[in-house]
């Protein structure tokens, strides 16, 4: 972190940093999909880390209510008998 060399606001990033500020979010973003809204929206742990958390509970809850809700609204328009 010593050899960092600051820009000054009259100076643009170079194009290598802008590349490597990109490739850090982008791998954040996936990192953040996969571990944490994939199970609490989705019911989705690929990781496993979902379930250590109880984010994965949290998406069966929703996904459940989601199933529970569309039963109803099918009822409720006259499609089941």
């Amino acid at each position: 972190m010593h050899n960092v060399v600051k820009p000054t606001p009259d100076e643009p990033p170079s194009s290598q940093q802008l590349l490597r500020s990109t490739l850090i979010a982008l791998i954040a973003a996936i990192v953040i999909l996969v571990t944490i809204v994939l199970p609490s929206e989705y019911a989705i742990d690929p990781t496993g880390v979902g379930r250590v958390l109880g984010l994965t509970e949290m998406g069966e809850i929703k996904t459940q209510l989601a199933e529970e809700a569309a039963l109803d609204a099918e009822m409720g328009s006259g499609r089941c008998a």
